[in-house]
């Protein structure tokens, strides 16, 4: 066989390949859009009745001391050893 026929079997195997992944991926997309489509649509109006949770009130300095010196005692019976 001459190279020349093996180079062109070798670019229509791979364009029958990349063209196959291609459409399968574009048709997998537009599966997943629709799909997505679906779900808003079934969803309806319920994302908008969402509940809010108040923020999380920050801990008081007192606390965070006290956190620095069990640490800082810790650490300083660590390096006494």
């Amino acid at each position: 066989m001459p190279i020349s026929y093996l180079l062109v079997e070798g670019a229509n195997l791979m364009l029958l390949g990349m063209g196959s992944v291609f459409i399968f991926l574009t048709l997998l997309v537009i599966a997943m859009n629709g799909m997505s489509w679906l779900a808003k649509a079934i969803e309806g109006d319920a994302s908008h009745e969402t509940s809010v949770t108040p923020a999380a009130t920050p801990k008081a300095a007192s606390e965070d001391e006290d956190l620095i010196a069990v640490i800082s005692a810790a650490i300083s019976r660590y390096r006494s050893k």
